[in-house]
């Protein structure tokens, strides 16, 4: 890039000729069919700008600027003020007659402070007053700029800055043809196959339902459950490359008292990725939880007015968004699980294949890179043309979700969410009452029943979704054995035939010991246990039952 410039300028010398840095996987092209020509302009101008500061300003570090003057030469040493109401600096000054330095401490905004520093290097260096008076009336102007353009950058990156400008009147135009389409959800799924989520069919679109929700009244949660290195965190990493990027808050970690810290609408119609809901430590969780629910967090403190005087001060930070977090743990703490809709990723041997053949047609350079790029732009806008409705059910009382599900009240609460989502989602295809309120179908419930079903099932099932996973894989093997369901088996054995790590077997032959599904019939401590299964139950059972309620529910409709 700088021997192309370098050249350019060459050929070029009566030319000024700036050079624009891009991001790391952006071109010219992919930029303007991203943000159209009017998105280009402004970066091109933006940098413009900035090469007008910096062809004046030289940044050596972020510690040491170089400015050269009439008078002298000035270096800007420290870091700049981050009050804008100050500048003040530690200069160093070289004369250009003498090359002499001389070291001051100033505050360029404070008129008054550099009429008297350059009247003392005048009296007693010899510089030239008024041509170092106009050198740091300059210099002040320039570093003011510089120091907009750092924070200008900081608070609006590339994908905030012109996030606005993804919209173009054509890729509006095209993503509220794409909502228009009767087949809106099939086409959504693959769409989401297309940016590189492989198979997890059912997770992927439930998933994209919730995250969606973020700018909505009614939000949703999602908490995905799994073993380490199953893929968790990559399932919703690819889902949120989906969601406009602007309105993503990616945490790692999360502070015992980060949430209360937050602006007052910095968590407004935002969706929040948590890589591992198991890093937070109980303050943490609790905070999340009740700003879930209660869309705020309210914080009473102590500080002191202006005469220093102790008075309580109250701080809200309000709230509105969608979260999807990942976990590991089986066995999650009942106030977090139910305010999340718990799903659980595929771990069978099959979906490793599949991921493996992506990966490694990936690295081949089989898959059009291109192709998954355009399908995350159409969906993020997708989402940034929607808007928010209430939803009017007429079908709410309708159907009834299993009373034998767990938290009852919250599954049933975030189902009719689930279904009011969908609605939203098909907004172009809805019509509205009187109050302008979008009125759900029945095709509406009979979607949000099918991709939702899953979730359902694993508020009813009393293991999760991976010790469930690994119980059926077990009842599998056991019933290929010549006796049958009174096999003995071992954990070494298990081990060997699932390929799954020691510490992982044995945390779900532990956790199966104590509710009861396996238990110990032969053997000891030192030589090792072997186990039976003693509740042989029918998940498949369970699955067609609760189905064929729910069908016959909507056939009522």
């Amino acid at each position: 890039m700088k021997e192309i410039h370098a050249a350019l300028q060459a050929q070029y010398p009566n030319i000024t000729i700036n050079a624009v840095q891009l991001e790391d996987g952006h071109d010219l092209n992919s930029l303007w069919l991203a943000y159209g020509t009017e998105g280009v302009v402004s970066l091109v101008n933006s940098y413009e700008r900035k090469a007008i500061t910096t062809s004046l300003l030289k940044i050596l570090s972020e510690e040491k600027i170089r400015f050269t003057g009439k008078a002298a030469e000035y270096y800007v040493m420290g870091y700049l003020p981050s009050d804008l109401g100050s500048m003040k600096v530690a200069l160093q000054i070289i004369d250009h007659e003498t090359g002499r330095k001389y070291r001051v401490k100033t505050d360029l905004f404070d008129f008054t402070s550099v009429q008297y520093q350059c009247q003392q290097l005048a009296e007693k260096q010899g510089l030239n007053f008024n041509l170092m008076e106009a050198d740091l009336i300059q210099l002040a102007d320039l570093l003011e700029q510089y120091r907009e353009s750092l924070y200008e950058a900081d608070s609006n990156p590339l994908t905030d800055k012109y996030s606005a400008k993804e919209l173009t009147p054509k890729a509006r135009e095209k993503a509220v043809e794409f909502l228009s389409n009767p087949r809106l959800i099939q086409n959504i799924d693959k769409l989401l196959e297309q940016s590189g989520i492989v198979a997890e069919e059912t997770n992927r679109i439930n998933l994209f339902i919730m995250a969606s929700s973020y700018k909505m009244a009614r939000t949703l949660h999602g908490m995905v459950q799994g073993t380490s290195g199953g893929g968790k965190s990559h399932l919703i990493n690819a889902i949120a490359d989906c969601i406009p990027q602007e309105d993503i808050r990616d945490w790692t970690r999360v502070s015992p008292r980060a949430l209360y810290h937050y602006g007052e609408k910095d968590l407004i119609d935002k969706l929040i990725i948590i890589q591992d809901f198991d890093g937070l430590d109980m303050d943490a969780q609790y905070a999340f939880r009740e700003i879930q629910s209660n869309k705020r967090l309210s914080n009473s403190t102590v500080v002191k007015d202006a005469r220093g005087n102790m008075k309580a001060k109250e701080k809200t930070v309000n709230a509105n968004f969608a979260s999807l977090v990942a976990t590991t743990h089986n066995e999650i703490y009942l106030d977090n699980a139910s305010r999340s809709v718990m799903l659980g990723i595929d771990e069978s041997l099959e979906q490793t294949q599949r991921i493996i053949n992506h990966q490694n047609k990936k690295h081949a350079g089989l898959v059009n890179t291109d192709s998954e790029y355009e399908a995350k732009q159409l969906l993020r806008n997708c989402i940034r043309v929607l808007k928010k409705y209430t939803v009017l059910n007429p079908f709410a009382d309708k159907i009834n979700l299993p009373l034998d599900a767990k938290m009852l009240r919250r599954l049933n609460g975030q189902y009719q969410d689930f279904v009011s989502q969908i609605t939203i989602l098909h907004q172009y295809q809805r019509k509205t009452d009187d109050k302008g309120r979008l009125i759900a179908t029945k095709e509406d419930i009979r979607m949000a029943i099918e991709i939702f079903f899953n979730a359902i099932i694993l508020k009813i099932d009393e293991l999760d979704a991976s010790t469930r996973q690994f119980f059926e894989l077990l009842k599998t093997y056991i019933s290929n054995q010549p006796t049958g369901s009174k096999y003995k088996f071992t954990q070494r054995e298990i081990r060997q035939h699932s390929n799954l790590a020691k510490t992982t077997v044995h945390k779900y032959i532990q956790l199966l010991q104590e509710l009861e599904y396996i238990q110990v019939v032969d053997g000891t401590p030192n030589t090792g246990f072997k186990y039976i299964v003693s509740w042989w139950d029918s998940i498949e059972k369970l699955r067609e039952r609760i189905k064929k309620d729910l069908n016959q529910q909507l056939d009522k409709l």
